[in-house]
């Protein structure tokens, strides 16, 4: 019996359907990638007012942050793919049957959300770790932790989010400390203004 469809007719419909699985997913990707889609819950919209009152409300080329910027691996691929896709699904199941207000206990989570933190992010704005933003050398202990990161003078295995907490985001919990005084002062006091 002769096949009523040619192979080539296989290979041709494959590769369409991989054209538009991937245009789909590329396309998805873009549209989910937006500030105003990631603060379009309710629970996110502190984060954003956090973000646009912090130091790192803009980037090097003075443009405004996107949350993707820190958020998910610095270059895309297969580690970007499967982070975005997790921390979106994980998002859109707590916003959805869960308790966002509980759910997103941020004394409890972030640890695990530095974790998400590349430090190539971080590193495509602050190339020179021996010098301060604005072009002054750093303190004695940030010389000796930044030599340890380097790998010089030892070595650790912490990331840039590991040592320097709450630089874009600073929750009620964390305002007290002498480092965050500015930012704090910047953020509404109340947890409705947030």
């Amino acid at each position: 019996m002769k096949d009523p469809v040619p192979k080539k007719g296989w290979l041709a419909g494959l590769i369409v359907l991989a054209v538009i699985l991937v245009g789909g997913v590329a396309f998805a990707f873009q549209a989910t990638s937006s500030n105003e889609f990631c603060t379009s819950c309710h629970e996110m919209k502190r984060h954003l007012t956090e973000l646009e009152k912090s130091p790192h409300a803009v980037d090097k080329d003075k443009k405004p942050i996107k949350c993707v910027q820190c958020h998910l691996p610095y270059d895309v691929g297969p580690t970007y793919v499967v982070v975005k896709t997790y921390l979106g699904v994980k998002d859109v199941l707590v916003h959805n049957f869960g308790d966002p207000e509980n759910d997103f206990y941020r004394a409890e989570l972030q640890v695990s959300a530095r974790t998400f933190i590349d430090d190539a992010a971080c590193r495509s704005c602050h190339e020179d770790l021996m010098k301060t933003t604005k072009d002054k050398p750093i303190s004695l202990e940030g010389k000796l932790a930044h030599e340890a990161y380097l790998g010089k003078n030892g070595c650790t295995d912490k990331g840039c989010a590991d040592c320097h907490h709450n630089m874009a985001h600073l929750p009620d919990f964390d305002r007290r400390y002498t480092v965050n005084a500015e930012f704090s002062a910047n953020l509404p006091k109340d947890k409705e203004g947030l």
